[in-house]
């Protein structure tokens, strides 16, 4: 775990995303939602009923329409594993343009990358489900990566 980490965090998050100058400037809440915004919520989960069973089909769809996708994993995640993922992206069957190769950050193992035609799956190490939080300077280059349509530094 890394050091910057703060296991207040959530709450932190919480207290945050839910002042309504903050919710004002991110354009959210707009309908006044009459419960608070919670970083995992159950809200969500038990409400929502049209996802998908599978992103799959929907993957195909916008790669056909030219969009480029990259699908990111902490390779410490339990509740989404790296394995789950890539048997996930090998079932969308797309050609490999760039093999499974390390990706670098200040000469070491920031992760992992496989680049396939529409897609890029991208593995961040040491980060669990929430990248970014676990992992904010690697997330950064793969999001910086991702913003300039390059992969990932070898």
């Amino acid at each position: 775990m890394s050091r910057s980490y703060d296991p207040c965090i959530e709450r932190y998050s919480n207290m945050y995303f839910n002042l309504p100058e903050v919710q004002k400037a991110l354009h959210a809440n707009v309908t006044g939602i009459p419960y608070p915004w919670e970083t995992c919520s159950d809200i969500v989960g038990e409400y929502w009923a049209d996802s998908p069973l599978s992103m799959l089909p929907v993957y195909h769809e916008l790669i056909a329409a030219g969009f480029k996708i990259w699908v990111f994993s902490g390779d410490t995640d339990w509740v989404v594993p790296v394995t789950a993922t890539r048997y996930s992206v090998d079932a969308l069957k797309l050609p490999t343009v760039i093999t499974w190769y390390p990706w670098y950050d200040n000469g070491k193992v920031g992760g992992w990358s496989e680049v396939y035609k529409g897609l890029t799956l991208v593995t961040v190490t040491g980060a669990g489900h929430e990248v970014p939080l676990h992992r904010p300077r690697q997330a950064y280059i793969l999001f910086r990566s991702f913003l300039e349509n390059k992969p990932m530094p070898r």
